[in-house]
Parts: C-alpha cells; sequence; structure tokens
C-alpha cells in the first residue's frame, strides 16, 4: 500500500513552511542549477522553477536552512510537476513538487528543528 507523502506514520499532517531557499539541483555534481523554494517539509520541498522536469526524475540537491552554516544534500525524486499551460495547483508558481530521498539523520533533524521552531509573523 503506498503512503501519502504528506502524512507521517501517524496519519498526521506535516508541517509545510512557506520558506524561500536557494536551492542547488542537477543530475549530477556537473550540472548544477539553482531554483528557489516556495515551501518544506521534512519530506521534501516545492521547487518554482521553469526548468522541464519529468515525475520520477531524480535530482541532487543542496540548500542551507535560515541561521545555518552548513548546507544539507541529499538525493531526491519529482514526485509531481505543476505546469505552466495546465497547472494541477494554480495557486503555485510553475514548479515541481520535490520528495527528499536518502536524507542522512542529521539532515532531518536540522529541517525538522527548523520547522519547529521557526515563528512565523502573521500578517499585517
Amino acid at each position: 500500500m503506498k503512503t501519502n507523502p504528506e502524512m507521517l506514520e501517524m496519519g498526521t499532517p506535516r508541517k509545510r513552511l512557506t520558506a524561500e531557499l536557494r536551492v542547488y539541483h542537477g543530475a549530477s555534481h556537473k550540472m548544477v542549477l539553482y531554483s528557489f523554494s516556495v515551501d518544506i517539509s521534512s519530506g521534501g520541498l516545492y521547487l518554482k522553477t521553469e526548468v522541464p522536469f519529468s515525475v520520477d526524475e531524480r535530482l541532487l540537491l543542496s540548500f542551507t536552512l535560515p541561521g545555518e552554516i552548513e548546507a544539507l544534500s541529499c538525493r531526491a525524486r519529482v514526485a509531481w510537476v505543476n505546469a505552466k499551460d495546465n497547472p494541477s495547483k494554480p495557486d503555485l508558481p510553475q514548479g515541481v513538487g520535490i520528495e527528499f530521498v536518502g536524507l542522512s539523520a542529521e539532515s532531518l533533524e536540522a529541517i525538522q528543528t527548523f520547522l519547529k521552531y521557526v515563528k512565523i509573523e502573521p500578517a499585517s
């Protein structure tokens, strides 16, 4: 049975936080581009990009969380595509939903700590 990537083992939704991070990505270390994230959770992030991607395409990612010095790096998979001409989620810009693959325990803990302790300012 496939699980919904937005759900944790206990069936509760993952905390997703709006976060504009510079994310370096590419199929290998030799081909690296960068785009900006729209949001992040412990399972992945949404990447605003006009670069054409296909579902299940594999990438290498590297990004730095606010307040941190060291970049987090991991393999990733394109989970879904939000095409410009036929967006599946019109409220989001053109881009892709990225699922982290092979995220180290230390990187996962850093993301979870960031999600837990970041203060979200109310809109004025």
